[in-house]
């Protein structure tokens, strides 16, 4: 005997996912709305940062690994705790970090090669978590021109109190 599933519309889990994407022209920017959203955020919303190295010289490896390694200790200080951080060479943009839990799709590998080293791959992550044409190229431009790249995910059930004090941090910047 074949029996049927039926489900109520309460039954289906309609809980969406929310992607915020947010560039910041220098440091003390991003640090200050970083300080912001970590006084609210319950750690159940993802936050990640990319940004454009300084000037590295790719055949100084112990300045490179002393910088990457300052750059590290940095965001886990600021971020209050250690956080995943990685860094790849995009041939557009050139040497950046990422820190927080979007660091594993931008050092995943395809053909041993990390996807935030590929030509689009800055670009087709952020049309992948959401930001639109339009939004994804202004953001590759942004982090071209040292800005930084503030990223947070989560669940509207989780989104409680950011809203609005996102909305003040963009007021303020005005």
């Amino acid at each position: 005997m074949l029996s049927l599933l039926v489900m109520n519309p309460e039954d289906i889990n309609t809980v969406q996912k929310r992607v915020y994407f947010k560039s910041y022209k220098n440091l003390k920017q991003i640090e200050k709305a970083l300080k912001s959203v970590t006084e609210l955020n319950d750690s159940k919303i993802q936050l990640s940062v990319l940004g454009k190295f300084p000037k590295i010289y790719a055949d100084d490896t112990k300045q490179r690994e002393a910088i990457i390694k300052n750059m590290e200790i940095y965001w886990n200080e600021l971020l209050g705790v250690p956080a995943q951080f990685g860094t790849f060479d995009n041939p557009e943009i050139g040497a950046v970090f990422v820190v927080g839990p979007l660091t594993t799709i931008f050092l995943n590998k395809i053909n041993g090669k990390n996807l935030g080293d590929m030509t689009t791959g800055i670009y087709g992550i952020l049309r992948g978590l959401g930001a639109d044409t339009y939004q994804a190229k202004n953001y590759v431009m942004n982090l071209n021109n040292e800005e930084y790249l503030m990223i947070m995910r989560g669940f509207d059930a989780n989104w409680d109190g950011l809203d609005s004090a996102l909305k003040k941090m963009i007021e303020h910047e005005s």
